[in-house]
């Protein structure tokens, strides 16, 4: 709290002492840049004027790309990568843990992320959801992105642009205040040093409550980066940062469970600050980036580059929740047992997980002259690598809790490097010293620990070919070779065990047809692949390895450039069939079926850009339809795969900021998202192998519409205020829903978020 302080202080003393030095320019945030021609974006992996991989408008693309920039994460305040993902179109944020959400497209959770178009595993367990105060801007690709991601679901990628350093000297600091106790300073230089060199460096703290009860979350992160010009053609560029996040963690609320007559479950209707877990609950998670890129410009045609990160986690979990039990009352009999009335079972656990990635790319972009015009060519390799240890504890049912009046249970003692003596279960009174086997009331921990190393590495090419005006044909492919390392380390060495992918081919085809300089048409393939493991103690039939799952995607739309290319509007349709899904016979033990054929279809429109000078919007609709094909229990068959993604979903959000006459200065903006019904868990069925009904574990989410607000009023060019109301009309919803065991999360009341912002150049 006290860097927060310090660090806030800071920057309301610039904003004091500065605006002496205010001089009469245009204000930044009066309009939205242009989509101009060297936004360069291919397929996810962008990189500004810098850092790119070829120039294509966005309009050229022939798949869906969500752009969020540094304009609207101001603007709608989102401070950490869910904020930006809660408000782009067309995605879902899920997710049973409060701390680790999962990010939802087309019917499936995204798992490629890129760092300035470099693919990379550092985003994957034990890392945290990243904060925005890195990077400029982040792109949402939808849809498979194995050509330049290599293995991952068919959701698509999420590439981050970091920030680098200007050509001029630059101070950007803010300071910012709201509901809970929230407060967060950040303060960002960017300063040419000479001789072609230049530097920007920044800091960022905030801490913070939330709306439920013991909930606290606090961040430091800094990071710093250089640029230098070598030669007339070569550029270097060299920077790291940190992060500290340190949050209480949670596993969200229960429900209602279903009837043994076959009736499904329900939400709890509770007071929405309810927690769940410990008044000790925590996690620190300490990660340490490098990173570099060189840039080599051989011709005017054709550029070279290395690219390269490494980092570094470290996260320690301690943290009490709640089992997968469903609130059962004496009107809602379980099948078996008695009735809890709301009082469950508490798990406390201990994780400490300590990660280490790496990532390289290196590529040629270029063009060269065919059909009378320039085509372009991409050529490149990449490698991805996780290190991953992991080191746990847990002791389960060592306390109750009572869902609707809480009580915290003691923090136990936890050691996942070794065995612990039994414990007492809380309240039981009993004396667990020299007992050795486990009771109703002395119950054991279980620790253990693996290490797990990913490593991946691929060639790829894309070729985009125009051979008349209007037309534009891209093709390309990917050669990928996956391998992964297993081994436990705890409670006795094991052997490491091994599985691997050689050689796969992942294609990708589009094509892009102009009917006027600002409609086009567009059509394109893509598919992708997952690993997946074979389930322990099982076998296919044929006695073949495990095959991965395939991603298979077709897509189909229309984008239209209107306003000087400063508004884009996007209609987009698309397929996605994925196959080899695993399943457990249930009629044998020993055997698993890669049976398993899902489907997702959907329409998708999307605004985003300037309406008129100083009138921005941003979002869209989206129609998400999944469904399970075919399936090892025939009960599943024809029902929705994720029916947590709403069929209908509607995210918008607009600003405008007068450019002249008596309101310049002022802005004024809102926003919507509205979800269609959803639901999350399995429907009750009748068991074929014991001829049982298996009770509903469904809890169902009606529709529901938030609606934000913000203004802004610029001072001067130097200083401006704004402030930000989320839910407004105190919405009472749940944001995340899972099943009547747990994993259900109210969304936010309503809050209030005011800033102060200083730019100095």
């Amino acid at each position: 709290m006290r860097i927060v302080s310090v660090l806030l202080a800071s920057v309301a003393t610039v904003a004091v002492v500065s605006p002496a030095y205010a001089e009469d320019r245009k204000p930044a945030d009066l309009a939205a840049p242009p989509q101009r021609d060297d936004e360069i974006i291919v397929i996810g992996k962008t990189y500004g004027q810098e850092v790119g991989k070829t120039v294509t408008p966005l309009k050229d693309v022939p798949n869906t790309i969500t752009v969020i920039d540094r304009e609207q994460i101001e603007a709608q305040n989102l401070l950490s990568l869910e904020d930006a993902l809660t408000a782009a179109n067309g995605i879902t944020v899920t997710g049973v843990g409060s701390e680790d959400p999962s990010f939802m497209s087309r019917g499936f959770a995204i798992n490629n992320y890129l760092v300035d178009g470099v693919s990379t595993l550092a985003f994957n367990f034990p890392s945290v959801v990243p904060d925005l105060f890195f990077y400029e801007r982040l792109e949402v690709l939808r849809g498979p992105a194995g050509l330049f991601s290599g293995s991952g679901n068919p959701a698509g990628s999420i590439n981050l642009v970091r920030k680098r350093p200007l050509d001029s000297f630059k101070v950007q600091a803010s300071a910012g205040a709201g509901s809970w106790n929230n407060f967060r300073g950040e303060l960002d230089v960017s300063a040419p040093l000479g001789n072609g060199i230049a530097a920007r460096a920044g800091v960022m703290a905030q801490d913070q409550d939330q709306f439920f009860d013991v909930g606290h979350r606090f961040r430091l992160a800094a990071f710093g980066t250089v640029s230098a010009e070598i030669d007339h053609a070569t550029t270097l560029t060299v920077g790291g940062n940190y992060d500290r996040y340190q949050p209480a963690i949670q596993s969200g609320l229960p429900g209602h469970a279903g009837t043994t007559t076959g009736g499904e479950g329900r939400l709890l209707d509770i007071d929405r600050s309810t927690y769940l877990g410990a008044d000790w609950n925590r996690f620190r998670s300490n990660t340490w980036t490098v990173f570099g890129d060189l840039t080599h410009r051989v011709s005017d045609r054709w550029t070279l580059r290395f690219s390269g990160l490494h980092s570094d986690v470290e996260r320690i979990d301690v943290y009490s929740y709640i089992g997968s039990q469903a609130v059962t009352t004496p009107t809602n009999p379980p099948a078996t047992g008695a009735p809890n009335n709301g009082v469950t079972n508490h798990i406390a656990y201990r994780g400490d997980s300590f990660a280490k990635t790496t990532a390289f790319d290196f590529n040629g972009i270029g063009s060269f002259p065919l059909f009378g015009r320039d085509q372009t060519l991409i050529l490149g390799a990449d490698y991805q690598a996780q290190d991953y240890d992991s080191y746990y504890t847990r002791l389960s049912n060592y306390a109750r809790i009572n869902v609707f009046d809480p009580v915290s249970p003691i923090e136990p003692t936890l050691n996942p490097y070794g065995p612990s003596p039994l414990y007492a279960v809380q309240g039981s009174g009993a004396n667990c010293a020299g007992v050795t086997t486990p009771t109703a009331t002395c119950v054991a921990q279980v620790y253990g620990g693996t290490k797990t190393v990913v490593e991946q590495y691929g060639l790829y090419g894309q070729l985009r070919l125009s051979p008349f005006a209007g037309l534009t044909i891209t093709g390309g492919g990917r050669l990928t070779w996956w391998e992964s390392n297993n081994q436990v380390l705890l409670p006795t060495r094991g052997n490491r065990t091994s599985q691997q992918i050689d050689g796969r081919f992942t294609p990708y085809v589009g094509v892009v047809w102009d009917a006027t300089d600002n409609l086009n048409f567009y059509a394109s393939y893509a598919d992708s692949f997952s690993p997946q493991a074979a389930p322990a103690g099982r076998r296919k039939p044929d006695g073949s390895d495990v095959l991965p799952l395939i991603g298979a995607q077709f897509e189909g739309g229309t984008k239209l450039s209107l306003m000087n290319d400063k508004l884009l509007v996007s209609l987009a349709a698309y397929q996605i069939e994925q196959t080899n899904r695993l399943f457990n016979d249930p009629d044998d033990a020993t055997v698993y079926l890669q049976v398993g054929k899902v489907r997702a279809r959907g329409i998708e429109a999307e605004i985003g850009g300037e309406i008129v000078p100083g009138w921005r919007v941003n979002g869209g609709y989206s129609y998400t339809k999944t469904k399970y094909l075919e399936d090892a229990n025939t009960a599943f068959e024809g029902i929705p795969l994720t029916p947590i993604i709403p069929e209908h979903m509607v995210k918008l959000f607009t600003n405008y900021a007068p450019v002249d006459g008596a309101l310049r200065g002022f802005s004024l903006g809102g926003g919507v998202t509205w979800f269609d019904a959803t639901y999350g868990g399995n429907p009750s069925y009748i068991n074929p192998v014991n001829n049982q009904r298996v009770i509903s574990t469904i809890v169902r989410q009606g529709a529901y519409a938030v609606v934000d607000l913000r203004a802004g009023y610029k001072i001067n060019d130097r200083i401006a205020l704004s402030v930000n109301a989320n839910n407004v009309l105190d919405r009472n919803y749940y944001a995340r829903i899972s099943a009547t065991g747990r994993g259900n999360y109210y969304g936010q009341p309503r809050s209030v978020f005011g800033t102060i912002r200083f730019t100095f150049e």
